[in-house]
Protein backbone atom coordinates (compact mmCIF):
# COMPACT_ATOMS: atom_id res chain seq x y z
CA UNK A 1 0.00 0.00 0.00
CA UNK A 2 1.38 3.08 -0.37
CA UNK A 3 1.55 5.79 1.37
CA UNK A 4 -1.12 7.97 -0.52
CA UNK A 5 -3.62 5.09 0.05
CA UNK A 6 -2.50 4.91 3.21
CA UNK A 7 -3.24 8.55 4.19
CA UNK A 8 -6.38 8.18 2.20
CA UNK A 9 -7.47 5.23 4.37
CA UNK A 10 -6.81 7.32 7.36
CA UNK A 11 -8.73 9.93 5.93
CA UNK A 12 -11.66 8.15 4.93
CA UNK A 13 -11.73 6.07 8.51
CA UNK A 14 -11.63 9.50 10.15
CA UNK A 15 -14.55 10.81 8.65
CA UNK A 16 -16.73 7.87 8.79
CA UNK A 17 -15.93 8.01 12.69
CA UNK A 18 -16.86 11.83 12.81
CA UNK A 19 -19.72 11.06 11.35
CA UNK A 20 -20.51 8.15 13.42
CA UNK A 21 -20.08 10.07 16.76
CA UNK A 22 -22.11 13.13 15.04
CA UNK A 23 -25.31 10.69 14.51
CA UNK A 24 -24.83 9.18 17.83
CA UNK A 25 -24.68 12.58 19.76
CA UNK A 26 -27.55 14.06 17.32
CA UNK A 27 -29.31 11.03 18.99
CA UNK A 28 -28.24 11.31 22.45
CA UNK A 29 -29.42 15.04 22.22
CA UNK A 30 -32.99 13.88 20.72
CA UNK A 31 -33.35 10.96 23.69
CA UNK A 32 -32.52 14.05 26.15
CA UNK A 33 -34.50 16.37 25.09
CA UNK A 34 -37.44 14.00 25.39
CA UNK A 35 -40.52 13.10 22.77
CA UNK A 36 -43.58 15.12 23.72
CA UNK A 37 -46.74 12.93 23.26
CA UNK A 38 -50.54 13.77 24.41
CA UNK A 39 -52.20 11.37 27.77
CA UNK A 40 -56.14 10.77 27.66
CA UNK A 41 -57.69 8.43 29.76
CA UNK A 42 -60.95 7.38 31.17
CA UNK A 43 -60.93 5.26 34.36
CA UNK A 44 -63.69 3.84 36.95
CA UNK A 45 -63.01 2.12 40.16
CA UNK A 46 -63.63 1.96 43.70
CA UNK A 47 -62.54 4.60 46.59
CA UNK A 48 -62.00 3.47 50.46
CA UNK A 49 -62.28 6.88 52.96
CA UNK A 50 -62.07 7.24 56.64
CA UNK A 51 -63.26 10.36 57.52
CA UNK A 52 -62.83 11.30 61.62
CA UNK A 53 -62.96 14.68 63.01
CA UNK A 54 -61.68 16.68 59.96
CA UNK A 55 -59.21 14.55 58.65
CA UNK A 56 -59.73 12.57 55.53
CA UNK A 57 -57.52 9.06 55.17
CA UNK A 58 -57.86 8.23 51.73
CA UNK A 59 -56.90 4.46 51.97
CA UNK A 60 -57.52 3.16 48.21
CA UNK A 61 -58.63 3.81 44.85
CA UNK A 62 -58.28 1.24 42.47
CA UNK A 63 -59.90 0.90 39.02
CA UNK A 64 -59.80 -0.31 35.44
CA UNK A 65 -59.98 1.73 32.25
CA UNK A 66 -57.83 2.94 28.86
CA UNK A 67 -55.38 5.18 28.32
CA UNK A 68 -52.99 6.54 25.61
CA UNK A 69 -49.34 4.99 26.00
CA UNK A 70 -50.41 2.62 28.59
CA UNK A 71 -53.60 0.98 27.04
CA UNK A 72 -55.97 -1.25 29.07
CA UNK A 73 -55.07 -0.20 32.70
CA UNK A 74 -55.19 -0.31 36.41
CA UNK A 75 -55.28 2.73 38.52
CA UNK A 76 -54.54 2.81 42.25
CA UNK A 77 -53.86 5.21 44.69
CA UNK A 78 -54.07 6.93 48.01
CA UNK A 79 -53.91 10.10 49.70
CA UNK A 80 -55.23 12.59 52.29
CA UNK A 81 -57.59 15.36 52.74
CA UNK A 82 -59.37 17.56 55.47
CA UNK A 83 -63.39 17.96 55.50
CA UNK A 84 -63.10 21.26 57.03
CA UNK A 85 -65.23 22.42 54.68
CA UNK A 86 -67.55 22.22 51.59
CA UNK A 87 -64.49 22.14 48.98
CA UNK A 88 -60.85 20.84 50.67
CA UNK A 89 -57.56 20.19 48.67
CA UNK A 90 -56.21 17.04 48.57
CA UNK A 91 -53.14 15.01 47.67
CA UNK A 92 -51.94 11.80 47.54
CA UNK A 93 -49.88 9.23 44.67
CA UNK A 94 -50.58 6.97 42.32
CA UNK A 95 -50.08 4.63 39.33
CA UNK A 96 -51.53 4.03 36.39
CA UNK A 97 -50.08 0.40 34.87
CA UNK A 98 -50.93 -1.51 31.91
CA UNK A 99 -49.34 -3.96 29.87
CA UNK A 100 -47.84 -1.40 27.62
CA UNK A 101 -46.13 1.26 30.52
CA UNK A 102 -46.72 2.23 33.74
CA UNK A 103 -47.01 6.27 35.19
CA UNK A 104 -46.11 7.19 38.67
CA UNK A 105 -47.95 10.37 39.80
CA UNK A 106 -48.39 12.92 42.61
CA UNK A 107 -51.43 14.74 43.41
CA UNK A 108 -50.50 18.45 43.73
CA UNK A 109 -52.31 19.61 46.75
CA UNK A 110 -52.15 23.54 45.78
CA UNK A 111 -53.87 23.13 42.81
CA UNK A 112 -56.57 20.05 43.88
CA UNK A 113 -59.92 20.05 45.59
CA UNK A 114 -62.77 18.09 46.45
CA UNK A 115 -66.17 19.61 46.97
CA UNK A 116 -69.23 17.72 48.99
CA UNK A 117 -72.75 18.25 47.52
CA UNK A 118 -74.01 17.96 51.44
CA UNK A 119 -73.04 17.92 54.76
CA UNK A 120 -74.50 14.60 55.91
CA UNK A 121 -76.50 11.73 53.99
CA UNK A 122 -75.38 10.11 50.81
CA UNK A 123 -73.22 13.22 48.89
CA UNK A 124 -71.55 13.24 45.54
CA UNK A 125 -68.10 14.23 45.99
CA UNK A 126 -66.90 16.26 42.26
CA UNK A 127 -63.14 16.44 42.41
CA UNK A 128 -60.67 18.20 40.17
CA UNK A 129 -57.22 18.98 40.08
CA UNK A 130 -53.55 17.95 38.43
CA UNK A 131 -50.98 15.49 39.12
CA UNK A 132 -47.27 15.57 38.14
CA UNK A 133 -46.16 12.88 36.57
CA UNK A 134 -42.91 11.76 38.60
CA UNK A 135 -41.77 8.79 36.02
CA UNK A 136 -42.63 5.76 34.23
CA UNK A 137 -41.62 2.38 32.54
CA UNK A 138 -41.57 0.58 28.93
CA UNK A 139 -43.36 2.73 26.75
CA UNK A 140 -43.63 5.59 28.68
CA UNK A 141 -40.15 5.57 30.10
CA UNK A 142 -38.60 8.81 31.83
CA UNK A 143 -41.82 10.52 31.88
CA UNK A 144 -42.26 13.75 33.45
CA UNK A 145 -45.50 16.49 32.89
CA UNK A 146 -48.77 16.89 34.06
CA UNK A 147 -52.32 15.75 33.80
CA UNK A 148 -55.44 17.72 34.68
CA UNK A 149 -58.37 15.22 36.02
CA UNK A 150 -61.91 15.53 36.78
CA UNK A 151 -63.98 13.11 38.31
CA UNK A 152 -66.94 12.72 40.32
CA UNK A 153 -67.64 9.84 44.02
CA UNK A 154 -70.14 8.68 45.05
CA UNK A 155 -70.54 8.46 49.03
CA UNK A 156 -73.46 6.98 51.41
CA UNK A 157 -72.08 9.50 54.48
CA UNK A 158 -69.72 11.77 55.40
CA UNK A 159 -67.93 10.63 58.12
CA UNK A 160 -66.57 7.47 59.70
CA UNK A 161 -65.41 4.39 57.05
CA UNK A 162 -66.80 5.03 53.71
CA UNK A 163 -67.01 3.20 50.32
CA UNK A 164 -68.25 4.51 46.87
CA UNK A 165 -67.89 4.40 43.35
CA UNK A 166 -66.38 6.86 41.07
CA UNK A 167 -65.14 7.84 37.54
CA UNK A 168 -62.18 10.00 36.55
CA UNK A 169 -60.77 11.29 33.18
CA UNK A 170 -57.39 12.81 33.06
CA UNK A 171 -56.18 14.42 30.36
CA UNK A 172 -52.25 16.51 29.71
CA UNK A 173 -48.76 16.27 27.88
CA UNK A 174 -45.76 14.15 28.67
CA UNK A 175 -42.29 14.16 27.84
CA UNK A 176 -40.72 10.78 27.26
CA UNK A 177 -36.86 10.14 27.61
CA UNK A 178 -35.53 7.34 25.44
Amino acid sequence: MTGAAFALMLVATATATASSASATATQAYRQAAGKAVSFSGHYKGNAALLIDNGAVTISSVTGKGTGTLVGASTISGKGTSSSSAQCDPFTGTGTIAGAAAKLSLKVVESKSSGCSSGESGPVTVTFTGLAQVTGGTAKAKGASGSLKFNGSLKLGGTSGSQNGSYTVVLTGKLTLKG
